[in-house]
């Protein structure tokens, strides 16, 4: 079996919520109070529904109410799942007032609910029937919660009860019922697999199919008048369509009417218009071409010769005065330039680049003088003493450090040592009692002869009582004793089975003594000396000393190194090593700063002397040497340079501006004479006024011209339009047309208005369609239903017949009811030996489990059936058979977790499907090692069978990553 889907419509605090699962882990992580609970419980509850299972009436569980949804009224989901390659989807409600499920196939879509009979509380079981196995069995094997550790004791009870409850054989409570039943009632109903449990549901079932049938009929009969009433209606829609088709032709006949009047109307206006524009395009290049003829002036000037008079006009008021202005300003300026080189000689004979490098070179001298070394700086040996210290106590650490090693290197020889001889006394102790063991064994005595001689002793006595005038206590003793050969026929397949076991365990106990045998030949032949226990610890003692000396030793060696370590302060040989480069490093920063100290000062004296020596003549000037003040007098010389410097420059560049302009200026004005002279020439006068004038007349004329080139542009246009659209004609069509529609009835609406009715009448004939459709589809599945119901409807008469036949049968089955309480007794006697019977099978699952779980550390699980239900293993380190209440809480877990393993393949290979395992924090409890090994065992089982594992931790997600565990991760948000 294995579960796909789960969808909540509302579940606890999953509301129209959808889970999906994978075969194999499903890892579910989420906080506590997260809802992993509830997701377990509601799958549990879309799997068997919201009943209380056990019960003759039909009661609600105890949790229905516990889990209605928090904010919404559905109370219910879906769950898909497989079984044996058939997919399917149960759709259940949970709402106690309107329970109903809903089994669907998804292959084909077909619904599968009616295929599964009722029961006598109107269930039909659908999980029961197609999982094998019941509510309460599958919450017992398959749900595993982490209430393990309540108290061994209880954990013990918990495991017991998981055993004994382990298969539905238990027929203590079927025999109760039946006895009360039997004083109640006088007839056992329930038990469908008796001739007379068999007959009366035949007899239920029967009747059920009348009642129906009797319906179906009723129904049958109310569809038939159904039909003639929708036929009539149907003639009635129909005419409805003829009327409103009728309506709609109507008004898109005065829709299209009122279209051509609006188009031959528009058509007018716009002829009219064509034709007023032509005329007055035509009245307008009149005017324009007698304006044109007005404004035309005595010489017409083109645009550039006009633009060409607009600049004489600007520039012939040029003055002359402006070059006789720039002639005396170059005179001035000539003089005052040779009178500043004059006065200014000295300075201009100086190289300003020579005073800005001894400049830099002052700046130098300055900064230089103020990296000197003061003359105490100088230290002493202290550094160099503290540094050869501090080298010979790192020698001396590393020397301790190498000693350490050697006798760590031989503490682990030693107890190398000690371990091969502790496990050479361990192997000897273990042979010796493997030897007691092996001996000490005593087969198991076999349980099924009594059950033989009991059947024997039975048939006999029954053959004679048969030949007595008591018949019926014959019979009853007969039927003891097939019931005794049955018992002895099972019990002697147990007893086979036990015997195995014994000798399989026999045959393991004897194996492990050999394998032991041999590994001390083995140790012998390769010079290994055989010795007994007191000589082996006689040497595990010698050993123990000189490893108690290795640890003196080792403790003196670490109190030296901490000794040099605290002396400079330090915690590792890697951080003394960094204080000896340190001060190594101080020592070498000192010896360089003393070499740079010298440097600097042969480079002041350098510029000192260089400086002086360029400066010979500026003594007076510059006073003594002395840095500063040299500075600022040579910053005050090179200031002054570049100020006279940049006066002649500005001189200079004065003069040349001034010359270009003269040059400028004179080529300028004669030019202007020479274009006036031009020009009056060409006008016959040189009044600017009428100069202007005729500029002005020019530009009026072009621009008349423009805009007759443009009219008589669209003229042509629209005279060519005229003679090829034919305006004047087709206008007067368009009258003619629009005399004749005046005859036409006038309507009262607008186009738009038309074309709403319009609109409306079709919508109209859209709808009384659709409407005589649907009812057309409504009368043919009507037929149709009726054709099938019809067809496929058994004949009521017969199925009356054949419920007075089965009620006929009841009755004959009723005299047996006395020979079923004759074998009462007999049942109650089997139903004891049912727990004895499943030991047997249940018992290699359980001990293979235990085996895969512990490590293989216990591989013997005794399960005692005589006195409850009591396990115990065989314990390697005492070689005694131990309970399980004995064991330590961890192991008592494993053990649980074990069986519940063994339960699920048990069920799962002796039933219907595989079953699925449901964990909720089930391993909560177990620590890192047992965790692992628990999750590497349910790797292995997840190939068979589909896990969900709910926690609330990350070890288990981060476990199964490192060991490579394919699982699919589901991380559900807490509540808010």
């Amino acid at each position: 079996m294995k579960i796909q889907r789960l969808h909540f419509q509302g579940f606890g605090r999953w509301v129209d919520r959808s889970f999906t699962f994978d075969q194999g882990i499903n890892l579910v992580e989420a906080p506590n109070e997260a809802g992993k609970s509830t997701l377990i419980n509601g799958l549990l509850a879309m799997m068997y529904g919201g009943k209380k299972e056990g019960v003759t009436r039909r009661q609600r569980a105890d949790w229905l109410d516990s889990y209605r949804p928090w904010k919404s009224n559905r109370y219910g989901g879906e769950l898909d799942f497989s079984v044996q390659d058939q997919s399917y989807r149960l759709i259940r409600s949970l709402h106690w007032e309107e329970e109903r499920e809903q089994l669907i196939e998804l292959a084909t879509g077909r619904d599968l609910t009616a295929s599964f009979p009722m029961d006598r509380r109107k269930d039909r079981n659908l999980m029961e029937h197609l999982a094998g196995i019941p509510s309460s069995l599958f919450t017992q094997v398959s749900v595993v919660t982490g209430q393990s550790l309540a108290g061994d004791q209880q954990m013990v009870e918990r495991i017991r009860q998981l055993v004994s409850r382990g298969e539905e054989l238990n027929l203590k409570p079927a025999l109760e019922q039946m006895e009360r039943e039997l004083s109640d009632m006088g007839k056992t109903s329930l038990a469908r697999t008796k001739p007379y449990g068999a007959a009366f549901h035949l007899a239920e079932t029967l009747e059920q199919e009348v009642i129906e049938l009797r319906a179906q009929t009723r129904g049958l009969r109310e569809e038939q008048a159904l039909l003639s009433r929708l036929r009539a209606e149907a003639e009635q829609l129909r005419q409805n369509l003829k009327k409103a088709q009728e309506e709609a032709e109507n008004w898109k006949q005065r829709l299209k009417r009122e279209e051509l009047r609006q188009n031959l109307t528009e058509k007018e206006k716009n002829l009219r218009y064509k034709m007023d524009r032509w005329r007055l395009l035509r009245d307008k290049q009149d005017r324009l071409e007698k304006e044109r003829v007005q404004a035309m002036p005595p010489t017409l000037l083109t645009p550039e010769e006009a633009d060409m008079l607009r600049g004489v006009l600007e520039e012939r008021n040029f003055p002359e005065s402006r070059v006789m202005e720039i002639e005396e300003r170059l005179e001035q300026l000539q003089k005052e330039l040779a009178a500043w080189e004059s006065e200014k000689e000295e300075w201009l004979s100086l190289d300003e680049g020579e005073v800005q490098r001894h400049l830099h070179r002052l700046e130098e001298y300055m900064r230089l003088e103020q990296d000197l070394l003061p003359p105490d700086t100088k230290g002493t040996m202290d550094d160099r003493i503290k540094g050869i210290e501090l080298q010979k106590d790192h020698q001396r650490l590393l020397e301790l450090r190498e000693q350490e090693e050697r006798c760590r290197d031989q503490r682990r020889d030693l107890e190398d040592q000690l371990s091969r001889l502790h496990r050479r006394k361990d192997r000897l102790e273990r042979e010796r009692f493997l030897a007691r063991v092996v001996d000490s064994q005593i087969p198991p005595a076999k349980s099924s002869s009594s059950w033989l001689w009991m059947g024997l002793g039975g048939t006999l006595l029954s053959l004679i009582t048969l030949a007595s005038p008591l018949p019926g206590a014959g019979l009853l003793l007969l039927l003891f004793s097939v019931v005794a050969f049955f018992r002895f026929a099972r019990l002697r397949s147990v007893d086979r089975q036990v015997r195995r076991e014994w000798e399989e365990r026999q045959h393991r106990l004897h194996e492990d003594w050999e394998s032991l045998k041999r590994e001390r030949e083995e140790a012998e032949a390769q010079g290994e000396p055989m010795l007994e226990p007191g000589a082996l610890q006689g040497q595990i003692a010698e050993r123990k000393a000189a490893l108690q000396t290795l640890y003196d030793q080792l403790a003196a060696l670490i109190q030296e190194q901490e000794t040099i370590l605290d002396r400079w302060h330090a915690e590792t040989a890697s951080e003394l090593q960094r204080l000896a480069d340190q001060q190594r490093q101080r020592i070498q920063e000192r010896e360089a700063a003393w070499m740079q100290d010298r440097q600097n000062r042969a480079r002041m004296k350098e510029i000192q002397r260089e400086a002086e020596s360029w400066a010979s003549g500026w003594s007076d000037f510059l006073g003594p040497f002395e840095a500063e003040a040299w500075r600022e007098r040579l910053e005050e010389m090179a200031t002054t340079i570049r100020q006279t410097r940049d006066k002649r420059q500005r001189l200079k560049l004065e003069l040349a501006s001034l010359h270009k302009d003269w040059v400028r200026s004179r080529e300028r004005l004669t030019r202007i004479q020479e274009q006036v002279s031009h020009w009056r020439e060409r006008l016959g006068t040189e009044d600017p006024e009428i100069w202007s004038e005729i500029i002005l007349m020019s530009d009026h004329v072009r621009r008349l011209d423009e805009q007759l080139m443009e009219v008589r542009n669209e003229l042509d246009g629209q005279e060519q339009l005229k003679r090829e659209e034919r305006w004047e004609e087709e206008l007067e069509r368009v009258r003619s047309s629009l005399e004749t529609m005046a005859e036409w009835p006038k309507e009262s609406l607008d186009l738009y208005s038309l074309q709403q009715k319009l609109k409306e009448a079709d919508l109209a004939y859209s709808k009384a369609e659709w409407a005589c459709r649907q009812q057309e589809t409504e009368i043919l599945k009507l037929e149709e239903r009726l054709e099938t119901r019809s067809s496929g409807m058994p004949s009521l008469s017969e199925r009356e017949a054949l419920w007075y036949r089965a009620r006929e049968k009841v009755k004959e089955l009723e005299e047996e009811k006395r020979v079923i309480q004759s074998a009462r007794e007999v049942l109650e006697e089997a139903a004891r030996e049912v727990q004895a019977d499943i030991v047997p099978r249940l018992r290699p699952h359980a001990t293979h489990w235990v085996e895969e779980v512990t490590g293989g550390r216990y591989k013997d699980l005794l399960i005692d059936p005589t006195d409850g239900i009591r396990m115990s293993v065989f314990v390697p380190e005492t070689g005694e058979r131990q309970p399980v209440e004995q064991l330590s809480r961890g192991t008592i877990d494993q053990m649980y977790f074990a069986l519940r393993l063994a339960l699920v393949r048990f069920f799962s290979e002796n039933g219907k499907t595989s079953l699925p395992i449901l964990m909720d924090d089930s391993l909560v409890h177990f620590d890192g090692e047992r965790l692992r090994e628990a999750l590497r065992i349910l790797g292995k089982v997840s190939k068979d069978h589909q896990i969900i594992l709910c926690t609330c931790h990350q070890r288990e997600r981060r476990m199964l990553e490192e060991e490579g565990i394919p699982f699919e991760n589901h991380v559900l948000d807490p509540v808010p």
